[in-house]
């Protein structure tokens, strides 16, 4: 979170992500701007203490200004992804986590696909290896869920079609991202929409990763 000094010395709080300005006065709209406008697990994470649930980009750096002495959580996401910073003079920047990103150039498709790390360009060398997959597409369509009461969609990493006619829908997360509640949301109206079909939701962590390589190499 942002307090941000204006020329007049008014306390504003402005958007780390989008840059959106709010008055001293609109903590709690700051506070829910973020969290319903800007995806859980991307741009932001939400502090673990039940009281607070600050949205912030840094849990270390916000338990030490925020929650002093207080022991950092196991299990929990520590900082974002991605998030824009906002500087005072309107410059912005944009700061990313060391993640591999760019595009990988499939083989069995025939096409390139958009890889955000370096764990979905695994998972794209691994499934033109596989010989019991007919194709694959990247973020094949948009699943609608309610969200602290608000309606957003999400788009899920992969649809997978093999050759006995079954198909899986697969997630790419790293394991610290399956304890959000956001992306647990998500994955259920996902399961709701692949159960209607007869195919099967699969979250696909690192561990699955080092797993289906292993599979591979044997």
């Amino acid at each position: 979170m942002l307090p941000f000094q204006n020329n007049r010395d008014e306390r504003k709080y402005q958007c780390f992500c989008c840059g959106i300005m709010f008055n001293s006065d609109q903590w709690i709209d700051f506070k829910n701007h973020i969290i319903e406008k800007h995806e859980e697990g991307k741009d932001y994470v939400l502090c673990a203490i039940p009281w607070c649930k600050a949205p912030v980009r840094c849990i270390r750096t916000h338990y030490a200004c925020k929650h002093p002495g207080t022991p950092l959580p196991k299990n929990h996401q520590m900082r974002a992804i991605l998030w824009r910073d906002f500087s005072p003079r309107g410059k912005k920047k944009k700061n990313k986590t060391k993640f591999r990103e760019g595009w990988y150039s499939s083989t069995k498709m025939n096409k390139n696909f958009y890889f955000r790390s370096g764990w979905e360009a695994t998972v794209y060398e691994c499934l033109d290896q596989m010989n019991e997959v007919i194709a694959y597409e990247t973020e094949p369509f948009k699943i609608p869920y309610l969200w602290s009461g608000s309606q957003h969609e999400y788009n899920p990493d992969l649809l997978i079609i093999f050759t006995d006619g079954h198909r899986e829908v697969w997630e790419i997360k790293p394991s610290d991202q399956t304890f959000l509640e956001q992306n647990k949301c998500k994955w259920r109206a996902a399961v709701e929409v692949c159960k209607v079909r007869g195919w099967e939701f699969i979250v696909l962590t690192e561990k699955g990763i080092t797993k289906l390589k292993k599979r591979l190499k044997k």
